[in-house]
């Protein structure tokens, strides 16, 4: 991501990835009655030295929300809560909200909600905005998600079902 007027105010990545979300992770951490946080990022967080990943970084987007997972990842291993960080691919699919190619050409990314999850920070591609929430779901109902980190970008195919998503989850274990 590159700098625009709406950074301005406080309103950029280290602001919101990074400060916003370890003030979060730690107020998570102390609340009794968090039981799970999941987290939304992107993939290439772990490959800042990669194309594209290395240009999409040029202003520190990419480390700003590393470092975000991180504050989640140290209070959920201190036994704080359970989490889940999903890393999607390029969002596509409205609302349009980014000026880049995708709203320009209004790409919805396929006709089926089908994804890729795979552990880590692997994928490349793009992720609809609707997939996406539904992985957020899943996590937040399902134990196989317990403090999984995971990459996830659409495909051509159906969307999973419930048992699909619970056996994507214990396949990253």
């Amino acid at each position: 991501a590159f700098p625009t007027k709406k950074w301005a105010g406080g309103n950029n990545p280290k602001a919101i990835d990074e400060e916003a979300v370890v003030r979060l992770a730690n107020a998570a951490a102390e609340a009794e009655t968090v039981r799970r946080v999941v987290l939304l990022t992107s993939v290439g967080v772990d490959r800042t030295g990669e194309m594209p990943f290395l240009v999409l970084n040029l202003f520190g987007v990419l480390d700003a929300k590393k470092a975000g997972e991180d504050a989640v990842r140290r209070a959920g291993e201190s036994g704080a809560y359970d989490y889940a960080i999903v890393r999607p691919g390029r969002l596509v699919g409205g609302p349009y909200t980014n000026l880049d190619l995708a709203k320009l050409m209004q790409i919805e990314g396929g006709a089926e909600n089908g994804v890729t999850v795979e552990a880590g920070d692997a994928l490349l591609g793009d992720c609809k905005r609707d997939a996406c929430a539904e992985a957020v779901l899943q996590c937040l109902e399902r134990d196989e998600c317990k403090n999984a980190a995971f990459s996830i970008v659409s495909n051509e195919e159906a969307a999973l079902t419930d048992e699909q998503w619970k056996d994507a989850f214990l396949g990253m274990q």
